[in-house]
């Protein structure tokens, strides 16, 4: 049990670019590596930001900084858990705890994970801000709130999520984000194939590229998405037809309108059991992970 794995960062802080570097099994309260770092692979391992106690809870269970033009290249985080209890913000009641943040990192790979977030603030699952190659495939994801995957603050080529389950709590003053770009930096080759969605805010769903200029030439890419939702006001085809109608003449929103399958229900709840199985862990469900001693 650790608290913070930092890679690549000296003290001083002096960045020292660290290379092809496996780290499997543990408990790790934060993972934060510096631009340069390439070829790192975390297996079987738990994020769990409890680790440090309530008073100390970081608000990010990963963070891929850049350096200048160096960024993080081949990072993959697979057959792990991600629990995130809520971090204090202030005194309002105001609460963060998010999963992933990246700032133009590269050849990024999530697969076969338990992802929970925690909060009503900042708690979304993926942000990437700027970056290439972004893969996260039969992963089960649970977030309070904010996006299930964020992209802006710089242009995003190629995002491909594939399969797996993605819950969208309605935490209080509950937005209903999805899979959505924020600013027009340009969103480019974004692939959403046949994931199982959860919707409980009652407020309709927000997807897809933004309504920019620089959207012009640039496509998105949506299949089969199984969507369940408490009414066809959050998210049907012509919910999506209307964001499609936004997209910048020139711009590739092709989301898939005929292809997906509805399912509503006024007391929509989240399946009992929808987490993967991860056969090096003790415990499967993020929710049923013990807080530390």
């Amino acid at each position: 049990m650790v608290d913070l794995i930092f890679i690549g960062n000296l003290p001083g802080p002096t960045n020292a670019p660290s290379h092809r570097i496996r780290v499997r099994g543990g408990r790790i309260g934060e993972i934060y590596a510096q631009g340069g770092n390439t070829d790192i692979v975390f297996d079987s391992v738990v994020v769990d930001n409890d680790i440090n106690g309530a008073a100390s809870r970081t608000p990010t269970a990963i963070v891929l900084f850049n350096n200048g033009p160096n960024v993080v290249d081949r990072f993959a985080f697979i057959n792990s858990m991600i629990r995130m209890r809520p971090r204090l913000v202030d005194g309002s009641g105001r609460t963060e705890g998010n999963a992933y943040l990246a700032f133009h990192s590269r050849n990024i790979f999530f697969a076969n994970n338990n992802i929970v977030t925690a909060g009503n603030l900042n708690s979304w699952g993926f942000r990437l801000r700027g970056g290439d190659n972004f893969i996260a495939v039969d992963n089960a994801v649970r977030v309070s709130y904010h996006k299930l995957l964020r992209m802006g603050d710089g242009a995003v080529d190629y995002v491909y999520i594939k399969r797996g389950i993605w819950m969208r709590e309605d935490t209080f003053n509950s937005v209903n984000d999805s899979f959505a770009q924020l600013g027009d930096d340009g969103t480019d080759n974004i692939y959403i194939h046949d994931p199982e969605v959860y919707l409980l805010p009652r407020k309709p769903v927000s997807f897809g590229a933004s309504w920019g200029k620089r959207q012009k030439g640039k496509s998105w890419d949506a299949r089969r998405i199984k969507w369940h939702a408490v009414s066809k006001n959050v998210v049907s085809d012509a919910v999506l037809s209307t964001a499609k109608s936004y997209c910048k003449p020139g711009a590739i929103c092709d989301y898939g309108i005929g292809t997906h399958s509805y399912r509503y229900d006024p007391n929509l709840k989240f399946p009992e059991n929808p987490w993967r199985i991860l056969d090096n862990l003790p415990e499967d469900n993020p929710d049923k992970l013990p807080s530390p001693p």
